[in-house]
């Protein structure tokens, strides 16, 4: 387990220590307090639930442990937040981090919309803004270590208006695949299917 000082800590609850690893380096960068653990026992002995701001809980964790250790945790912290985590990617989960504590935020447009059929994410502005669009898939199922790339579509600022984003043949969407849409302050992070 590793920690930093910051007003945001996060625990990250998962079984690849690989992955969990990149994901707290990742997060650690961006000024979070992070832990991570894979080991799914005594969880309020590993970390103090007082201290939690959020919980993300990997695909791996079986539902009743989660359950358990959800319990345990709110039992010393009502004001934590849960949240499930997309997949075992370590970028995406540091963008779940992140649009989970910056709270739902509104923004002059609409949320993001992957449209299937054309392999786009369409995303309608009404007011210029900075916007990132990123996606992630899995390119190795390796349990428990999976194996991702990612790709960033678009980073910089946007007029008001209607915009779409492509998927490029490259992104393989056979296992698994995610996007997630920063536009200002609001982020969004979805599975696209």
């Amino acid at each position: 387990m590793t920690t930093t000082d910051t007003d945001h800590k996060v625990l990250v609850i998962g079984r690849s220590q690989a992955n969990l690893n990149a994901t707290v380096d990742l997060l650690q960068e961006r000024g979070y307090a992070a832990q991570a653990t894979n080991n799914f026992e005594a969880i309020t002995d590993q970390a103090d639930p007082r201290t939690l701001e959020l919980v993300v809980f990997g695909g791996q964790v079986a539902p009743a442990k989660k359950d358990e250790m959800r319990e345990e945790i709110s039992a010393a912290n009502h004001a934590v937040k849960f949240i499930q985590g997309l997949s075992g990617i370590p970028g995406l989960i540091v963008d779940q981090v992140a649009g989970a504590l910056t709270g739902e935020q509104v923004i002059p447009g609409q949320a993001p919309i992957y449209e299937a059929a054309r392999k786009t994410i369409a995303l309608s502005l009404y007011a210029s803004l900075d916007v990132m669009v990123t996606i992630y898939w899995i390119t190795e199922m390796i349990p428990p270590d999976p194996k991702s790339d990612s790709l960033v579509l678009h980073d910089g600022p946007l007029p008001a208006g209607d915009h779409a984003f492509e998927l490029p043949h490259t992104v393989s969407l056979d296992a698994a695949a995610f996007a997630t849409v920063r536009a200002g302050t609001a982020i969004w992070s979805f599975r696209l299917t």
